[in-house]
């Protein structure tokens, strides 16, 4: 997988500093990055795959400014909700 693909697709959600809240607009914005990852990338994207993009993007973008531990377990989250997204639509083959 490339990493720097895949952080393209995210960025739009992740470039928002709200990014890692719950607020409905950021599950949204999370929900429609990752449509455009799956239409354009597969849908068989791993955890750390997710993971090393999130990554790649927090050092570019605002969300640098978070604290380490809380950046850290955010991306966490995501990341694991984004494989699981990812695994659904692999086993029903949409």
């Amino acid at each position: 997988m490339n990493v720097e693909q895949l952080a393209q697709k995210l960025k739009p959600w992740m470039q928002v500093d709200t990014w890692h809240t719950s607020h409905p607009k950021d599950s949204e914005r999370f929900h429609l990055a990752l449509n455009s990852a799956f239409s354009e990338l597969g849908n068989s994207i791993s955890y750390d795959d997710f993971k090393d993009a999130m990554e790649y993007l927090s050092e570019e973008l605002p969300s640098a400014k978070l604290e380490a531990e809380y950046l850290a377990q955010a991306i966490e989250r995501y990341a694991s909700s984004a494989e699981t997204i990812s695994s659904y639509l692999s086993d029903v083959k949409i």
